[in-house]
């Protein structure tokens, strides 16, 4: 080549190369991607089938064996988590509600005073009183534990009758019940014991054609001061301790 000589050089993809040259407008579509005819499906016609709800269109019949193989291990194991969700639902229901109380369980009642200490705002001072059995364990011992059950019972009752609309009772568990006063203070709480006390008293409980006294203490607790219900819980218990709630019953008379 004789570099002193001037050549001219063709852009590739001009109408000069030889590729440009005679083209089939549809080859060059082809080319783009478009006109082109999709590839025939090795399915194609195949009846579409639903899977759990969702359709599967265009599979194989080796497929669609698989899919209905999966299935069949799939509902037992449905069954199996459903009848697991209804066990949790039971024990939780025997988790909120006493087994044969009236009055909500500890985790119910719990929740009640959780709920309380978390919207205290607009609340007049709201107070927890904690009653206790005395002589429960010593009614277990020498009538047998239905007569336990009766007195628990027989307590729950007494409890529901001198109840405030606003007033939430519960089964604190053991010989334990708890009440939160919504409308209260310390004053107004420590008359409710009383009153909680002295109706129990005043209750005669009989079992087996006998009065069983029932002997009773209570202690007292405002919300304003605690922030946990296990705190609260607490300090009723230490008011239950050193407070003068203990109410004697008389002796057992036929």
């Amino acid at each position: 080549m004789d570099v002193n000589k001037t050549h001219s050089i063709t852009p590739l993809g001009s109408g000069g190369s030889r590729q440009g040259q005679g083209r089939d407008p549809g080859e060059e579509k082809r080319d783009n991607g478009e006109g082109a005819e999709p590839p025939e499906s090795p399915w194609e016609g195949t009846e579409a089938f639903a899977f759990d709800g969702l359709l599967a269109d265009g599979l194989s019949p080796e497929i669609q064996k698989a899919f209905e193989a999966l299935t069949s291990q799939i509902e037992p194991l449905r069954v199996e988590v459903e009848r697991a969700w209804d066990c949790e639902f039971h024990f939780k229901e025997l988790a909120e509600t006493h087994s044969f109380l009236t009055l909500p369980g500890r985790r119910e009642f719990f929740r009640e005073l959780t709920h309380v200490l978390a919207h205290m705002e607009g609340l007049t001072t709201p107070s927890l009183i904690v009653l206790h059995l005395v002589n429960a364990d010593d009614i277990r011992r020498r009538l047998g534990r239905n007569a336990l059950d009766g007195v628990l019972i027989h307590v729950s009752s007494v409890i529901d009758t001198i109840l405030e609309p606003t007033d939430v009772a519960g089964s604190l568990g053991g010989n334990d019940f708890g009440l939160i006063q919504l409308v209260s203070d310390l004053t107004l709480a420590q008359n409710k014991a009383k009153d909680l006390v002295q109706a129990i008293a005043a209750a005669p409980f009989q079992w087996q054609g006998k009065i069983t006294p029932l002997e009773t203490m209570a202690g007292v607790a405002t919300l304003a001061t605690t922030e946990t219900p296990e705190a609260a819980l607490i300090a009723a218990d230490k008011d239950l301790i050193s407070g003068p709630g203990f109410i004697s019953g008389e002796d057992e008379t036929p």
